[in-house]
């Protein structure tokens, strides 16, 4: 949908204060990381390797050290601002899904992005624990910015949520509908052009990405979700990423695994003429 980026920027953010039932987001970015060096990345759906020819550089603005959320917004939107200038493409990986917050902004400001979020929770809370930057709020601190949004495999969140939902006539697509048929692509035609595409991995079945901080049974599949991103990146123009709520080490290294495979999957549909 646009000309196409001339370089990969990985955007490593271990930050990690509001989870609640589960911890570890904050090793999620060195376990996906860890596992690209390993990993066999040609990807099936695409036929190539998608990371093999791309320019990439890897990007740690902070450590796991920092625990202020306003800071760590500042200089995760710095940086993804910084890539986005030099005609790049960034994903940043999370951490918690507060992360999402900076390069969000950053983004907005320069091309007026929707936000796509595939995601278990709404995360449409206005507070969680008197916090209103908690990874339980993202989506409603992203509304406030003024962004367009479409929820993609929701099917957890409070009774407020759905009021908020309802009265703002938001579009959410549950898993339910994501697994049932196609027909919901067309709610991404009231969206901008420009999209920045968020993913928390508790979207996903927990059959098959366990290792995450609040696992919600029922989610969609990997090739539902392949089929849905091949046709969000050759509708829209998707100017960033990101992949959150990664917990390794609770579980099994698959979770690792579908996260890598995940962003090389990404890369190489950002980049569809690198071979």
């Amino acid at each position: 949908m646009s000309d196409q980026p001339t370089n990969l920027g990985l955007v490593a953010l271990p930050f990690e204060v509001s989870t609640t039932l589960g911890k570890g987001a904050i090793h999620g970015p060195d376990a996906v990381l860890n596992e690209l060096d390993r990993l066999d990345s040609f990807n099936f759906d695409l036929a190539r390797d998608p990371l093999r020819r791309i320019p990439r550089s890897t990007i740690r603005p902070h450590g796991p050290e920092l625990v202020d959320a306003r800071i760590q917004q500042a200089v995760a939107g710095r940086v993804v601002g910084e890539i986005l200038d030099g005609g790049g493409f960034p994903i940043c990986i999370g951490g918690e899904h507060t992360i999402s917050l900076g390069p969000v902004r950053a983004a907005h400001s320069r091309n007026n992005v929707g936000v796509v979020q595939m995601d278990a929770h709404a995360d449409l809370r206005d507070t969680y624990d008197g916090n209103p930057l908690s990874h339980a709020c993202v989506m409603r601190r992203i509304i406030d910015m003024g962004c367009p949004t479409m929820g993609v495999g929701i099917r957890s969140m409070s009774e407020d949520e759905a009021v908020y939902i309802r009265d703002n006539s938001l579009p959410i697509v549950t898993a339910r509908d994501v697994m049932a048929d196609t027909d919901w692509y067309g709610k991404l035609a009231d969206l901008p052009e420009h999209i920045y595409l968020t993913i928390d991995l508790d979207y996903f079945d927990p059959a098959d990405v366990p290792a995450v901080g609040t696992p919600e049974p029922g989610g969609p599949g990997w090739y539902q979700s392949v089929a849905f991103l091949q046709h969000l990146f050759a509708t829209k123009n998707v100017v960033a990423a990101d992949i959150a709520e990664l917990m390794p080490g609770r579980y099994d290294d698959s979770s690792v695994r579908l996260a890598a495979r995940l962003l090389g999957l990404l890369a190489g549909l950002r980049f569809p003429g690198t071979v």
